[in-house]
């Protein structure tokens, strides 16, 4: 190769866009691998900040007169914590109560097995409890001595919880402040970052425009069908609690409606020991009746409830919203729930907009085909 053509090499080299967008597509693969542990807490802290915008509006364009961004951010930032912590610390210190409660039970119970065995622990029990139990107890010798193990596989149990919680501890701390650091700054500057990655975007203003209109329907329709679907539960799950004659309908169903918002958790944690005291008291009848309508009722509505609401409130199709709900809380859990509808939509919306360019591509063909002839 003469030196002429090594020179003219070397200019299409330095005029083609190829290196630098290897160098650009390689920086944002290292940039986004190691962000990848932090995925799950910056969601969250999008997903938070972006309903707790209009608050950091009010206070930032109202309260504040367009000054002192940083202490409306601050402020908003706040409200996220507190609307995060009221009911985590419920849940903790009721779970912590449950915790202590079952502790004092087994400290009474597998002592009693182990001396006196299963006789013992049927004589606690309320008598059509234990002549239904205890046949199968003494007819069925395995089940038996799977009871008397009971206490070595909850000690083992319990000291495995243990060690998770710390670790789960020290991680819910590291993701609380990644939330925080990130929401706060996510509430002042958002609205510029999603400018600016809308610039980076190769669509016309109104597909742009559109998408966002999208996103933001399918965030409302998501948060929207879980309060509904969540509340249906819980006004179901407080009348079976009526019928059968448990106290406080009214409480237990507004534990219903908040634990209905939280998936793998549910309402079963309501109505099943609801049922369970009511099989170990001796109203069979009525707790077979409230653990059959908990599970084949209240516990099933949420699984085509929850993807009708949603696919209401964003008109997108059911079956759209289906797979994003169940694809997403099985990759991602609870946030699951907000980002698989959402990437399908995305997904569905850019297959539309592609179909546009290509029919205005073959329009324009078979104009220009007409205009040659």
């Amino acid at each position: 190769m003469g030196r002429e053509a090594r020179q003219e090499v070397g200019r299409r080299i330095r005029n083609s866009p190829v290196p630098f967008v290897a160098l650009l597509l390689g920086v944002l693969g290292l940039t986004c691998w190691m962000a990848l542990p932090l995925l799950r807490p910056l969601a969250w802290s999008a997903v938070f900040s972006y309903f707790a915008y209009p608050a950091y509006r009010f206070l930032h364009q109202r309260v504040f007169g367009g000054r002192w961004a940083n202490l409306a951010a601050a402020l908003t930032t706040g409200i996220i914590l507190l609307f995060l912590a009221i009911p985590l610390g419920t849940v903790a210190v009721s779970l912590g109560r449950e915790a202590v409660r079952l502790y004092g039970v087994l400290s009474e119970w597998l002592p009693l097995l182990d001396r006196e065995g299963v006789d013992a622990l049927l004589s606690r029990v309320h008598a059509s409890g234990a002549s239904v139990l205890g046949p199968l107890f003494f007819r069925v010798p395995e089940l038996k001595a799977l009871l008397g193990e009971t206490g070595r596989w909850v000690g083992a149990g319990l000291t495995a919880l243990s060690r998770g919680m710390v670790a789960n501890a020290f991680h819910s701390f590291f993701s609380l402040v990644v939330i925080t650091i990130s929401s706060f700054f996510l509430v002042r500057d958002g609205r510029a970052m999603v400018a600016f990655v809308g610039d980076l975007l190769p669509l016309p203003f109104h597909e742009k425009k559109a998408l966002s209109l999208r996103t933001q329907k399918m965030l409302q329709a998501v948060v929207y069908g879980i309060m509904f679907t969540a509340a249906i539960q819980a006004t179901l799950g407080g009348l079976g609690w009526w019928f059968v004659g448990l106290p406080h309908p009214v409480f237990f169903g507004g534990a219903m409606f908040v634990t209905g918002m939280i998936p793998f958790v549910g309402t079963p944690v309501v109505w099943a020991p609801g049922g369970i005291v009511l099989l170990m008291t001796g109203h069979t009848q009525e707790g077979v009746l409230l653990l059959l309508w908990g599970g084949g009722v209240v516990s099933t509505v949420d699984n085509f409830l929850r993807p009708l609401f949603i696919s209401e409130g964003s008109k997108a199709h059911v079956l759209l919203v289906f797979v994003g709900v169940l694809g997403g809380l099985a990759a991602w859990g609870f946030l699951g729930l907000f980002l698989g509808p959402m990437l399908l939509s995305l997904s569905l919306f850019l297959l539309e907009s592609y179909r546009t360019i290509l029919r205005e591509g073959e329009r324009r063909a078979s104009s220009g085909d007409g205009g040659g002839t």
